[in-house]
This record gives structure tokens, sequence and C-alpha cells, in this order.
């Protein structure tokens, strides 16, 4: 028998991948613009945010150190507490309290209390006056407890909130006071106006810059684009082309070999006409071989058509065992001719599949006339083939086993590959036909050897 070089199993066909991905990175692009954006906006207004928050501390930290000075100073003056200094320290006291208040523009009030939540000096801004009916709420005493910082909603403006801070000054006698410093943010942030538009103005830069460059980029993206979709539909001509060369090449070599036997043979028999010669055997023996050289030119045209063609299939449903049924019909009586012993194998219950009969069923001759093949080739009497059909795991499997010495290394290597046969007048198409036709109807096929000799296929399709 005379090995036919394998053709390609498949021809890669032009797939959109560079248009995909030019898409893809346009969207990048984009993306990249507005996350920059946004991102620098953000990274600005919490560095500002922080900014405000450490002016806050600043100066509430340097505003109760003042004050903390200045009753350690009146202390150290007058000396113990008693009642006859106890007036005029007190008077000293609010009168550094009272003009704190409006040295410092961001400040509404100071407030200083003892540990008993009693207030002993306070201070409020002109026209901050109504703030004072809130101060029960903010004291800090053994029965209210609150955080450093607190916002407060103005009695006289409503749309007003400010921070209520609290500092404390540890001190001897009285052993600790709190401090309350009622500050408004809005001039805080006012102070930082400048940098905030400074700020802004370098990322409105910044990112025109940005989109700048990636516009251009994307201007580009969108050349290549159009660039593609030309190389692509050119890609997608050679590919055809390439395909179609294949195929031909592949026919063509089928094709020369029966007739070149057929040439052969019309030679032979012209010479023996020319002669005279009258051996009717010879003659017979010469057209029977040209008989079967144009059968196997028939059965490679058709083969082809029907590898070539679409395949559109008409799903209905029906039994598995029916369609094996019409398929041992077609091959009951050729394989008797041969001595090919057919054996149904009984299954356990009945199985129904949906798919295209006739497709399915040219599958399934295909994988039996390659078994038929293979038990040729083993000695009489030892030539069967077996089907049966199982259900799995929600899939039906239909399976042909044979007798015959099974699937060497290379015949496996190049087994579903387009024309390749190393039976003597295959023509390459079965296998892959029925390959094809399983695949389109969602399918696989599966073989393998088995171990008492010969070789078995399954097609799987879902149930």
């Amino acid at each position: 028998m005379k090995d036919k070089k394998p053709l390609p199993s498949s021809i890669i066909k032009g797939k959109p991948i560079f248009k995909r991905h030019l898409y893809i990175s346009s969207v990048l692009f984009a993306a990249i613009i507005l996350i920059t954006t946004f991102t620098l906006f953000r990274l600005a207004t919490d560095s500002l945010r922080d900014r405000v928050s450490a002016e806050l501390t600043a100066t509430s930290e340097s505003l109760a150190q003042l004050i903390h000075e200045q009753i350690q100073n009146v202390n150290a003056r007058l000396g113990p507490s008693n009642p006859d200094t106890e007036p005029q320290r007190h008077a000293e006291i609010q009168s550094f309290v009272e003009r704190l208040v409006p040295q410092q523009e961001e400040i509404l009030y100071v407030l200083i209390q003892d540990l008993k939540g009693e207030i002993l000096w306070k201070a409020v801004r002109r026209g901050m006056e109504l703030e004072q009916n809130q101060f029960s709420q903010i004291l800090i005493s053994p029965r209210n407890s609150r955080a450093p910082r607190m916002e407060v909603t103005s009695l006289g403006n409503p749309n007003m909130v400010y921070l209520d801070l609290i500092e404390p000054i540890f001190l001897y006698d009285p052993p600790e006071l709190i401090v309350h410093f009622g500050i408004d943010k809005n001039v805080i942030e006012n102070r930082f106006s400048g940098l905030r538009a400074s700020i802004v103005r370098r990322i409105l830069l910044g990112s025109s810059v940005v989109v700048g460059i990636l516009s251009l980029a994307f201007i580009y993206v969108f050349w290549l684009l159009k660039r593609a979709q030309v190389v692509e539909a050119e890609a997608h001509v050679a590919d055809r082309l390439a395909y179609l060369g294949t195929l031909a090449g592949g026919l063509a070599h089928e094709i020369r070999n029966p007739l070149s036997a057929i040439n052969l043979n019309l030679q032979m028999i012209e010479e023996d006409v020319t002669e005279g010669a009258t051996d009717i055997s010879e003659l017979s023996a010469l057209l029977k071989g040209t008989k079967q050289e144009i059968n196997r030119l028939d059965r490679l045209a058709t083969n082809f058509l029907v590898y070539a063609k679409p395949l559109e299939l008409e799903k209905q449903q029906f039994q598995a065992w029916e369609l094996l049924d019409e398929v041992l019909m077609l091959v009951s009586r050729e394989c008797a001719a041969a001595g090919i012993r057919l054996v149904k194998d009984d299954c356990a219950r009945p199985v129904k599949l949906r798919a295209d009969r006739d497709l399915l069923k040219q599958a399934v001759l295909n994988l039996i006339v390659n078994a038929q093949e293979a038990v040729l080739l083993k000695e009489p009497g030892k030539r069967e083939i077996h089907l049966t059909v199982v259900a799995e795991d929600g899939q039906a499997s239909i399976r042909v086993r044979d007798s015959g010495p099974g699937i060497g290394a290379e015949e496996a290597r190049n087994l579903f590959k387009l024309f390749y046969s190393n039976k003597r007048g295959g023509t390459g198409l079965g296998l892959p036909i029925a390959q094809r036709i399983v695949e389109r109807h969602g399918g696989r096929i599966e073989w393998r050897n088995v171990p008492e000799g010969g070789a078995e296929f399954a097609i799987w399709l879902g149930s």
C-alpha cells in the first residue's frame, strides 16, 4: 500500500484580531484620560483637605498654648488662689480671652471649662452671641463625652456649619482645663483658595497635555484601523485562495493516480487490439481495473463535494438505534460478501438524539466504511465490526469497533487530515467528513485502540 502525504487539517483563516485590539486600545486611551484627570483632581482635593485639617489643628494648639502661658503667668504673679486675688485673676484671664477673638479671623468664640462641665471664661465674636445657647451641648462633663472635633450648625445661620475644637490645658491648680474654639473652617479654606486655583490650573494644564498626546495617538489608532481593514480584507482573500489551492492540489493529486491507471490500461488494450490479440481474460482484467479506477474517481468527486459544501442542519428527534438499523441495511450485503460479521450490541435503554438524521447517518457510515477497510487486513473468520449506543452524563455515544490491526503512531498523527489515507483506493475524505459533520452538531469524535485488538471510534453528541 502506498502512503499518501497528508495535507494540513485546517487552514488558518484571517481573523480580526488586530482590529479588535485597535478597538480595545481606543477604549483604553479614553479610559486613561478620564482616570488620569479624576486621579489628579482627587489627589488635589485630598491634599487641600489635609492642609485645612492641619491648619485647624495648628491654630487650636497655638491658641491653647497662649492661654496656657497666660494662666501660668497670672498664677505666678498673683500667687495661690484666695478670695482677695480671685477676682483680679478672673478678670485678667477674661480680658486676655476677649482680646484673642478679634485677633483671629477664624475664631468665632473661645470657651474655657473645668472638668465638671462649668464655664470659667468665655468670649464670643460680635454677631455670634446666639451661639452661646448651644454651649451646654458641647461642654465635656462626666455625663457627656464627645470627640475632639465636632461640627455644629449655627443657630443664627442654619446654612453655616462651624467646628468646635477642644484642647486640654494641664495645670497643677486647677489640675486641668479644657479650651473650646469655635472655628469657621470657611475662613481657613479661603486662605487656601489661591493654592487651590494654582493646583487646578496645573492639573488642567497637565491634563490638556495628556489629552493632546492621547488624542493624537487616538487619531493614529483610527488611521491604523482603516489600514487594518484593508490588510484584513487582503488577508482573507489570500487565505481563501490558499485554502482553495490546497484543496485543488490535493484533489489533483488524488485524480492523477486513477487517471494514470486508466491511461495505462487503455494503452494495453489498444496494443492488444492493434496486434490482434484475443486473450479475453486479459482484456476483461484490464477493463475491470479501468472500471474500478472510474468508480474511485466518482467516489472521490462525491466525497469532495460533500466535504466542500456548507452544512445546513435540519435537526429532528429520533432513536439512535433506528439510525444504526438504517446504516446496517446499507452495508450488510457488502459486509456479508466480504466475510465481515456485523454485531449490534444491546443497549440497556433507548437513547434519543436530536440531530440532522441524514448527515449523522453519513458520518456513521463513513466510520463503518473505515472499519471495513481495517478488518479486510485480517484473515476471514476474524473480521468483525461491533456497533453500540451508550448514554453517559447527558450525552449519547455511537461507537464503531473493529477487529482490525488497530491504528499505528504515524496514522494516529494524520488520522483526520484531509486526503490522508494508507489504504489502497482510499480517498482520505471519510474521517474528515465525519468529523466535520459531528463538530457541526457541537459534538466530537474520539478514538482508541482496544486491548483485544482493533480500534474503536465514538461519536459524542448531546442527547
